[in-house]
């Protein structure tokens, strides 16, 4: 159709169950006689808004290019969706990447025309039932911590996988879905390295040795707010702190925050600024404090031990019934070994808490 005068000719041979209002109106369409689009067009229009109302002229309108017909923007769906059926049936679990890898290129390029990146992905495998308990599909999930959509980061990360992944049939089919996405915004171009981009190649080594070693096995640690030496720090996986996890929730009963006010979150490379104890804290914690046996009112650790400083007091943990109340020293025996220890402020019994280097 290249003329205003065919465009018409066309549009009123063509029949009216193609407009989207003719399944509504289709009794009484048949019962006036009207059967294609020329037929509705030359009814009195005063006629057509009595019996369909005023929406039927206006899409006329519309399809024959008399009124302006806006179109909504193309709006991409906000998750990742991609599958791919193998040529052949697939038994190692390494054999997977040469196909998978097409699947994260796509995803790679969608995420750059989106604006995003993600965490986290799903690698879908649709196994061939060659046993009767071999499992339909199974799923590997592949996440990290900071959001990210460089191709050959997501690969590697996804090869380790693959290299630790026994499959329980062979793979015939693939689907890639990613949901975990958020808004990236590129890094500025600066003349000199900065902080943040030695900041997030460090944080993609430990992402590559979690891969291979297993996320368990890269921790952080943590300061959290609690007097007790034993709950003093924590020890978390690296891609949690990635994600910015805020401290731990306390038990109930324990003294809540101000509504609005939000936990203190640590960096993933900076310890937060603390005052330092008034008394030194040993580097080495015992996993669970040692029964000391007394000589003399005197605790014994191989030899007696004389202590050099103060009492300090740490009372706490009322809120959670393991509430501790301690007097805490620094003790040293008769060859300069320093030891941190306590006594029990009920009973009376002497611990072994930690060992100064």
């Amino acid at each position: 159709v290249l003329k205003e005068t065919t465009l018409a000719r066309v549009l009123d041979s063509l029949p009216v169950t193609l407009a989207p209002f003719a399944a509504q109106h289709d009794h009484a369409l048949t019962q006036i006689g009207c059967a294609t689009l020329g037929d509705l067009r030359r009814l009195p229009r005063d006629g057509i808004v009595r019996r369909f109302g005023d929406g039927v002229l206006g899409w006329l309108a519309q399809a024959r290019g008399e009124a302006p017909d806006p179109r909504v923007w193309f709006a991409a769906p906000p998750s990742f969706h991609a599958s791919l059926e193998l040529q052949a049936r697939v038994e190692s679990a390494e054999a997977l990447l040469f196909a998978a890898r097409r699947l994260v290129m796509q995803l790679a390029g969608w995420l750059a025309a989106q604006h995003a990146a993600l965490s986290g992905f799903e690698l879908r495998l649709e196994h061939e039932l060659a046993s009767r308990h071999a499992p339909r599909t199974s799923t590997l999930t592949i996440a990290w911590a900071s959001p990210s959509r460089d191709a050959e980061h997501l690969l590697w990360l996804l090869r380790e996988r693959l290299n630790q992944t026994e499959l329980a049939a062979p793979v015939i089919g693939l689907a890639l879905v990613a949901s975990q996405v958020s808004e990236y915004a590129a890094p500025t171009d600066t003349l000199f390295p900065m902080a943040e981009a030695a900041e997030a190649s460090l944080g993609q080594l430990f992402e590559r040795i979690g891969a291979r070693l297993g996320e368990q096995n890269v921790l952080q640690l943590f300061v959290e707010d609690d007097h007790r030496p034993e709950l003093a720090m924590s020890a978390r996986p690296y891609r949690e702190s990635g994600a910015k996890r805020a401290r731990r929730p306390r038990k109930a009963g324990k003294p809540q925050q101000e509504a609005g006010a939000s936990a203190p979150v640590q960096s993933a490379f900076d310890l937060p600024e603390v005052p330092l104890p008034t008394q030194p804290r040993p580097a080495w914690l015992l996993e669970k404090p040692l029964k000391l046996a007394t000589r003399g009112d005197r605790p014994v650790y191989r030899r007696p031990l004389k202590t050099l400083t103060r009492t300090e007091r740490i009372e706490s943990g009322w809120w959670d019934g393991e509430g501790v109340g301690r007097d805490y020293y620094v003790a040293a025996d008769d060859q300069g070994r320093m030891f941190w220890l306590y006594r029990e402020r009920i009973g009376g019994q002497w611990y072994l808490q930690g060992l100064f280097g």
